[in-house]
């Protein structure tokens, strides 16, 4: 359970409906209730800007995405990390 709050503690990009769904899964309720999206769904759970540092040493803001991705099929979750540079020629870093 403290595992669960930590969770939401810093989510400051998700919608109630959203924390429900959540909820759900993590409590076993493994209908997808949303098919036609696939057995993955991936919620929002953060964004925040952070300092990078580029492999040739620069540091750069950047903004950060949390996801939650909830696997249908396994009943497994995860959290992901996006990384997005600020310039939008720049394509997104995946961590």
């Amino acid at each position: 359970m403290l595992e669960v709050q930590e969770l939401f503690k810093s989510a400051n990009k998700l919608s109630r409906s959203e924390k429900a769904l959540i909820l759900g899964f993590l409590a076993g309720n493994k209908e997808n209730p949303f098919p036609h999206m696939g057995n993955r769904i991936s919620i929002r759970l953060s964004e925040n800007e952070e300092s990078y540092t580029c492999p040739d040493g620069q540091v750069r803001q950047v903004i950060v995405e949390t996801l939650l991705q909830m696997d249908y099929e396994t009943g497994l979750c995860k959290k992901l990390k996006k990384v997005k540079s600020q310039e939008p020629e720049k394509t997104p870093i995946t961590t």
